[in-house]
Formats: structure tokens, C-alpha cells, sequence
């Protein structure tokens, strides 16, 4: 595996052509911010999408995160000391796998996790945002998180 410290955004595909596959992207010492990498992510992979809700023109993360999710796909941004993960409402038992297969990989961060964005009076929210617990590796906050959610990993194509 790649060394989630060299980059700003790792995308875990959901769609049925590449479901569960680990994309890394955004070289952090090319990528100043997350929305710059989500835009470049969006334009190199999707680009039909990204230009028609004019990505360039969006302004907060969690608008375009919205969209990677409603196709299946988990978001992770990474910065220098914590993570946030964005998991859209069901995932595949590939995705499950590979997201523990990422969280083994790198070093114990504290890691924020926000459940299932949509939106509602033309913002964005989310069902439910899971808070970092101090003491836990990586893969626990996962066990955790998932331990109140078992229904997220069925997802029926």
C-alpha cells in the first residue's frame, strides 16, 4: 500500500465496475486544499458529473463529497494529524474490506467519521458524525462506528 501521508485524498470505488478498489490521489505537496484534489478527483474520473454540476464553481468540500457518495463511493481526507471519513449510507463487503485493509495501513490519527451526507433545505447534513475516542487504533474507531451501523455494508446493486 501507498503511504496515506503522501496524499490528500484516498477514494474507495463503489461503483459495480470497480467496487472496492483504493484510489489514492492528490499528492499532499501538490494539493494545498481538499476541495482543489476533489475537484481534480471529480474531473480525472468523473468528469461527465463534474462538469455538470460545475465543480470548479463549488466551494465547500461537502458539496462535492455529496455527490462521490450518492454513486457508493468512501471519501478520506487526510491532513497532518487526523483523517475524516465520509461513508454514504450503504456500502459493499468489498468496500468494507478494503477501508480496514486502509485504516491497517497507516499509523493510529485521530479519525472523524461522517455518516451518510444529504441534503435538506438546500444544505448539506449528515445522519450521523462519529467523534474520535482517544486510545483507539484505527481499525477499533472503525469496529465502533460499524458495531451501531451492521446494516451499512448491505448494499443491493
Amino acid at each position: 500500500m501507498k503511504n496515506i501521508n503522501d496524499y490528500k485524498l484516498v477514494v474507495i470505488c463503489g461503483t459495480k465496475d470497480e467496487d472496492g478498489l483504493i484510489r489514492y490521489f492528490g499528492e499532499s505537496n501538490e494539493y494545498k486544499f481538499h476541495i482543489d484534489c476533489l475537484k481534480d478527483y471529480m474531473y480525472t474520473y468523473h468528469s461527465d458529473l463534474a462538469e455538470s454540476i460545475n465543480a470548479d464553481d463549488l466551494k465547500d468540500n461537502n458539496e462535492l463529497i455529496i455527490y462521490l457518495i450518492n454513486i457508493g463511493d468512501i471519501i478520506y481526507l487526510h491532513s497532518f494529524g487526523y483523517g475524516l471519513l465520509f461513508v454514504p449510507e450503504r456500502i459493499s463487503e468489498k468496500q468494507f474490506i478494503s477501508l480496514y485493509a486502509l485504516f491497517s495501513s497507516f499509523e493510529k490519527m485521530p479519525i472523524y467519521i461522517n455518516y451518510n451526507l444529504y441534503r435538506e433545505d438546500n444544505k448539506i447534513k449528515l445522519e450521523e458524525n462519529f467523534s474520535y475516542v482517544k486510545g483507539l487504533e484505527n481499525t477499533e474507531i472503525l469496529d465502533k462506528f460499524f458495531e451501531n451501523k451492521s446494516y451499512v455494508k448491505r448494499r443491493v446493486k
